[in-house]
């Protein structure tokens, strides 16, 4: 009598050891997200080459892996799988820029970065998405908490409706163009805590101060910067979404383009622009050109690339070694200049856009139509490489959002190097369970 009663108290505890450590390790998985990643994105990753990251992903989605103010000296494998074709930087950094911030639109490295962005994009964000969709891009300690941007301190990621956290349109509503278009663009929108985004109204972005410009590195220390950061995401929307008419001056987003130029070379990409521009990409099918290029904006204004700017691509610094020095530029202007010189023969011989009797190739498909978006194909001109694209219609569907109900195999999926001991007393647990209503 005794053995069986203490027999059934030993299972009754068993049972309801087993039915709580089940209850803390489901708990313990739905959190570990927070772990998954590094402590803070402050904290450097140490990463130098694309071989390095560790990403961390839920479902098609990827948590940024980058550290603010860490330096990118090298290309995702996202970023490199990006650029194809005819888009690969030898190709696109001979298309001709513009002389200045009046005609760059009508250049044609302008229309090429467009259609690229363009092409590639098979997904757009609605506002309401971005509020969960923060926890991937703009992650603090891999989902538990998101990064402000303008302060870097961590808030989120559950909505509260704005009390505490809120979206920041860096390119102001206001300013939009007439069709809204990339206003709800999780490229442009960041997070913000409410009273740093309240403080800056609607300003443009720039450096004389008073009550005309907003400068966002008001409210960061020793060093920290996110003024190029601000200066690729007005370029990115200025292309992507063709928002030209309201870029400069007070009545525009940026000051002007020499301050643009300025804050991209004093606070050059980081890694967690690198990373965010992956989780972006898993998420939209686009990326920001400007973080992987910084180059494009010199040469999209005509402007000369400095010769010592750090780059993910190293693009810059390869231009300024390849450029000529002054002893040698009067050597090879003068042999251009020269009627023997064959170069000049062959650069004559090729016509200009405006003058070509146009030659296409055959279509390429850059993006199959879907539901939510016309498809694009191009061609290019055989005899002097200008680039057609022509809109694919769309077929008849709705768009829908993104679906949020990952479940707990996902989870675990997502996290097994940091959860394996835990998903192991999950399994030992159930098993028991599961053991004990065979028996009974």
């Amino acid at each position: 009598m005794l053995v069986c009663l203490i027999k059934h108290k030993r299972e009754v505890f068993m049972k309801g050891f087993a039915k709580i450590t089940l209850t803390v390790a489901l708990a313990a998985c739905l959190i570990t997200p927070a772990f998954a990643q590094t402590a803070s994105a402050a904290t450097p990753t140490g990463y130098t080459c694309a071989e390095d990251v560790r990403y961390v992903k839920s479902g098609k989605y990827i948590y940024n892996w980058g550290a603010r103010g860490e330096e990118a000296t090298f290309l995702s494998t996202y970023a490199e799988d990006f650029y194809t074709g005819s888009y690969v930087y030898s190709a696109l950094s001979e298309e001709a820029g513009g002389s200045g911030s009046s005609d760059a639109p009508k250049s044609d490295l302008y229309k090429a970065l467009q259609t690229l962005m363009d092409s590639k994009q098979t997904y757009e964000t609605s506002y309401n998405a971005t509020r969960e969709l923060f926890r991937y891009t703009d992650c603090e300690k891999g989902g538990g908490a998101i990064s402000c941007f303008y302060t870097k301190k961590a808030i989120g990621p559950a909505w509260d409706g704005g009390s505490t956290w809120n979206r920041e349109h860096t390119w102001p509503n206001s300013k939009g163009d007439a069709s809204g278009n990339g206003e709800n663009d999780i490229m442009m929108l960041r997070p913000t805590d409410s009273k740093t985004n309240s403080g800056r109204g609607n300003k443009a972005y720039g450096e004389s101060g008073g009550t005309t410009f907003y400068d966002p590195d008001k409210y960061l220390k020793d060093g920290d910067s996110v003024r190029g950061d601000c200066a690729r995401i007005m370029l990115y929307v200025y292309t992507r979404w063709g928002n030209t008419g309201r870029m400069w001056g007070a009545s525009g987003v940026m000051e002007s383009l020499p301050i643009l130029l300025k804050w991209m070379e004093e606070d050059p990409v980081d890694t967690w622009e690198m990373g965010r521009n992956d989780a972006v990409q898993a998420i939209t099918g686009t990326r920001n050109v400007f973080v992987d290029y910084p180059e494009y904006a010199w040469l999209l204004f005509g402007a000369e690339l400095p010769d010592d700017m750090v780059t993910p691509s190293g693009e810059a610094k390869k231009s300024a070694s390849d450029r000529p020095d002054d002893s040698s530029s009067s050597d090879i202007d003068s042999s251009v200049s020269s009627p023997d010189d064959s170069s000049s023969d062959i650069d004559s011989s090729k016509p200009s856009q405006g003058e070509c009797e146009h030659v296409f190739g055959e279509w390429t498909i850059t993006r199959e139509p879907t539901d939510e978006k016309d498809g694009l194909r191009s061609h290019t001109c055989t005899i002097c490489g200008l680039l057609e694209v022509e809109k694919i219609p769309r077929p008849s569907g709705d768009s829908s959002e993104p679906n949020w109900g990952n479940n707990l195999l996902l989870l675990l999926n997502c996290n097994a190097t940091v959860v394996s001991p835990i998903s192991l007393t999950v399994i030992l647990a159930c098993a028991y369970v599961l053991g004990r209503k065979k028996e009974s």
